[in-house]
């Protein structure tokens, strides 16, 4: 299991969510507010995120491919 520390900008609420912009590379997470209920727009988050890819397809991966594979969407 790898420990992954990421940083995005929270964009907006959308009710029951928490849409957080990761890195320059446009990638998106949706988050459930009632983990940061007191989260306000254009806040900075810093997001510690346990994930099982095994250490040797993490160094191959671009920072785009692993942050799109660390968001979750509700819509899956």
């Amino acid at each position: 299991m790898t420990r992954v520390i990421i940083r995005g900008v929270v964009d907006r609420i959308e009710g029951e969510q928490v849409v957080v912009l990761l890195g320059d590379e446009g990638v998106v997470l949706h988050l459930p507010r009632q983990f940061i209920p007191e989260v306000r727009e254009s806040d900075l988050l810093s997001l510690d995120i346990r994930v099982e890819v095994p250490a040797e397809e993490v160094r191959k991966m671009s920072p785009k491919s692993l942050l799109e594979r660390l968001a979750w969407r509700p819509d899956r």
